[in-house]
């Protein structure tokens, strides 16, 4: 939002009155400057969707089958498997919501990179895509509190914010 105060039209004559800068570098680092948006936000999409599509979705696949199995065996031990029912039922409904925020997120993501570099598309990256990560990074930080430790595929924000030498010989 404040790279268009580099092309206004008291930013250009300042600039230019110093002579630091013409009308047309100002107008070249706000292209730069959008464009190095717009390639930032588009790793960051499609590495969100790469952890999401081959660890995030197969770790909690993974842990809703041990679940489910564990249902089994204690349903068939005659205990009650209410809890464990309510857990399955919450994950797999997370686990739906990020399947679909998943699929919108490669949507708008592909959508971005076809567009002509510059403003519209890193407004594109900011208000689309920006969006559409935050709505997939929701159900997913919730299946990170409900997924078993040992099964989730990276160090969770506890990992990070408790990080000692234990920890590093377990990440190891």
């Amino acid at each position: 939002e404040a790279i268009p105060a580099l092309t206004t039209d008291k930013a250009i004559n300042l600039f230019e009155k110093y002579k630091v800068f013409t009308k047309a570098e100002l107008e070249s680092r706000a292209e730069i400057k959008y464009e190095n948006y717009s390639k930032a936000i588009n790793i960051e999409a499609r590495t969100m969707i790469d952890m999401a599509t081959k660890q995030i979705i197969p770790a909690v696949i993974k842990y809703t089958k041990e679940l489910a199995d564990t249902i089994n065996a204690v349903k068939a031990a005659g205990a009650d498997v209410s809890v464990q029912s309510e857990l399955l039922t919450e994950i797999s409904a997370l686990l739906v919501e990020s399947k679909s925020a998943l699929k919108a997120l490669t949507e708008v993501t592909e959508k971005a990179a076809e567009m002509e570099e510059g403003r519209d598309q890193a407004v594109y990256y900011r208000d689309t895509v920006k969006t559409a990560m935050d709505e997939l990074r929701a159900p997913v930080d919730k299946l990170e509190m409900l997924v078993d430790k040992s099964m989730w595929p990276m160090p969770s924000y506890g990992d990070c914010l408790l990080y000692t030498s234990d920890a590093a010989d377990d990440l190891i």
